[in-house]
């Protein structure tokens, strides 16, 4: 299915640094959501487990409680990797202020980063209430909050973000994807075609050199 796409055009040329910028955004910004996904398939581990044990005994939370810290520990750490990286994707994005349609896009970006943060944050204090009846149930239900935050983060940045830089900056389109599959297939058939005209060539020659022969004898 072809999604319909409505953007604002760039009423400037583009020169070749901000392609350069282009390029290195879209790099910087598929990088952060692979690390974005990988702070999200973490929180799978304790989600799944509360998940299947929904009544699991306060005792038994508070044994285990050294693990559980450092696996809130390993939380942080992913998120904290993600947003480091996603600061440098809106230093890059700087490069095209020019471009209201980008800056609102940043803004867009930013903001959620921002209430990631916040869902992140809660899910953390939540650690200090261990001996909760309740710590299971909320901690499934923060999970899920920040998973749903995750899934809008790669969703603004593959759809919109990296989508109008591709159409808009870089000005790549289903054209030039059909154009470079078929400039493939040339290349591809060129060999047998020069073969075919290598192979006639050598017949010509043969035929001349046997034509000569025969003149003599």
């Amino acid at each position: 299915m072809i999604k319909k796409s409505y953007t604002v055009q760039m009423s400037y040329d583009v020169t070749v640094a901000e392609k350069d910028y282009a390029q290195k955004a879209i790099i910087c910004f598929k990088y952060s959501n692979k690390l974005l996904k990988k702070a999200s398939d973490h929180l799978d581990i304790m989600k799944n487990s509360f998940k299947d044990n929904p009544e699991v005994p306060t005792a038994d939370i508070m044994k285990a409680r050294a693990a559980i810290r450092r696996y809130r520990d390993q939380s942080v750490d992913n998120f904290n990797e993600f947003k480091k990286l996603a600061f440098k994707c809106v230093r890059v994005m700087q490069n095209f202020g020019s471009d209201t349609q980008i800056i609102k896009l940043v803004k867009s970006y930013i903001s959620s980063v921002d209430d990631l943060e916040k869902s992140v944050n809660k899910f953390i204090d939540l650690f200090n209430e261990l001996q909760s009846k309740e710590f299971a149930k909320n901690v499934v239900t923060s999970i899920e909050d920040i998973q749903k935050q995750c899934d809008e983060i790669n969703n603004l940045i593959e759809d919109r973000i990296v989508e109008y830089i591709q159409s808009n900056v870089l000005a790549s389109s289903w054209v030039d994807t059909i154009g470079n599959d078929l400039k493939m297939k040339i290349e591809k058939k060129r060999p047998l075609i020069l073969e075919l005209f290598n192979r006639r060539d050598e017949q010509l020659v043969d035929a001349i050199k046997e034509r000569g022969n025969n003149i003599q004898g």
